[in-house]
């Protein structure tokens, strides 16, 4: 294969990647614009709207393990494209369900889909470019979760008085059909769509699991369940603060919409610096600080909206370009299953535990938005302990 067919390839990786990732998060941020139409059909609590949020995480917290031993075996397109299949069918069976429990088991089905595109999206990027690349690569990559989260929370808020709420999921599931026939034609010309025989059959060397790691991966499910809790949540705030439901929502969107913008440039920073932690703790302190304002009700809620997006902006970066310091290269897999599995943690419990708080405080967001500043102290101080040197290969 020639340098330019490799080249263009690695950016073919990087655009099914990305395209993957937007997918898993329209279909999981789609909800809580269409929450108040749900329940017009079918009643549910707060804890349990946020239980349903959660339900799409729950086959993430084992099922990478499994999903990192299959990519190894098997060809990681055939994986990815029965995981669209997957969620084609969970999505299409939760449009037509009349009950909560149906709903809940609609969403574990299409979470279980969305759990092989969590593994395998980052997987490909990082087999795919050098290491002076990746963060650049991570930077583009990382892109696709937060737009995808900005064009749920805005297009399904308009939408969701116009079209019935089963309609809009149908049509989700619809574009995952979309990305289903995409990824089957444009991965095979992928530079490294799938992992070489001879690494698949290498056995890891070293211990898979470490401190460090588990550290990281400790700081992404906290960072998981603060993003999520506040996506869930933050338009019903916005709402009670006088604001309409379209400008609610784009305020909540503001935590994904500036790393749709940023996300290359901390990428940029971090390929030229190295300074990996100090982002990550500038980032932490940053959402920290904009969830105390959040929690003292003080005025400026879109300034408030604005800070914790720069906040967020160099985490999920940070993390995915820290793994390869953190473990050796043939347990890369391994590590985004981990990765994976935390995120899925923080997922879960983000949305019940923050819906929990607003059913027995009797709604009070104060409360909630005070304890999220609490989990960014947890994160600085995870952040502090995390050892980045490559000292396993020592």
């Amino acid at each position: 294969m020639s340098a330019q067919s490799r080249k263009s390839g690695k950016w073919v990786v990087l655009a099914v990647s990305f395209l993957l990732m937007f997918t898993f998060a329209i279909s999981l941020q789609a909800l809580p614009p269409l929450f108040a139409w749900l329940r017009q059909e079918i009643a549910f609590s707060d804890s349990q709207a946020g239980t349903l949020m959660g339900a799409y995480a729950i086959p993430g917290i084992l099922l990478p393990f499994l999903v990192a031993v299959l990519a190894r075996r098997f060809k990681q397109k055939t994986l990815l494209l029965a995981a669209l299949l997957l969620m084609g069918v969970g999505l299409t069976a939760f449009s037509l369900v009349n009950s909560f429990p149906l709903l809940l088991l609609c969403r574990v089905l299409a979470g279980s889909g969305a759990t092989v595109l969590l593994v395998l999206a980052p997987l490909l990027v990082t087999q795919t470019f050098a290491q002076q690349e990746l963060g650049m690569a991570m930077g583009i990559f990382n892109m696709a979760v937060p737009l995808g989260t900005v064009v749920a929370a805005n297009l399904f808020g308009a939408l969701g008085p116009l079209f019935a709420w089963r309609l809009l999921i149908l049509g989700i599931a619809v574009w995952v059909g979309i990305v289903f026939i995409l990824c089957s034609l444009a991965l095979p010309a992928a530079a490294a769509a799938e992992v070489p025989e001879e690494e698949a059959a290498a056995p890891a060397a070293g211990p898979a699991f470490n401190l460090s790691l588990g550290l990281l991966a400790f700081v992404w499910a906290l960072a998981n369940l603060q993003m999520i809790a506040y996506v869930t949540f933050a338009p019903q705030f916005f709402q009670t603060a006088g604001l309409t439901g379209a400008r609610a929502a784009l305020l909540a969107s503001f935590i994904m919409l500036v790393p749709v913008f940023l996300s290359a440039l901390a990428g940029m920073i971090l390929d030229k610096t190295g300074r990996k932690k100090e982002l990550l703790l500038a980032g932490t302190l940053l959402m920290a600080a904009a969830f105390v304002c959040f929690g003292q009700n003080l005025s400026g809620l879109a300034a408030w909206a604005l800070l914790l997006g720069i906040g967020f902006t160099p985490i999920a970066v940070v993390v995915f370009a820290l793994l390869p310091e953190v473990v050796l290269p043939p347990q890369v897999g391994f590590g985004l299953a981990v990765l994976t599995a935390a995120a899925n943690v923080g997922l879960t419990v983000g949305p019940a535990a923050f819906g929990w708080l607003l059913d027995v405080t009797k709604r009070n967001f104060a409360v909630g938005f005070m304890a999220l500043a609490v989990v960014s102290l947890v994160i600085t101080l995870l952040t502090a302990g995390l050892k980045t040197k490559r000292s396993l290969e020592k």
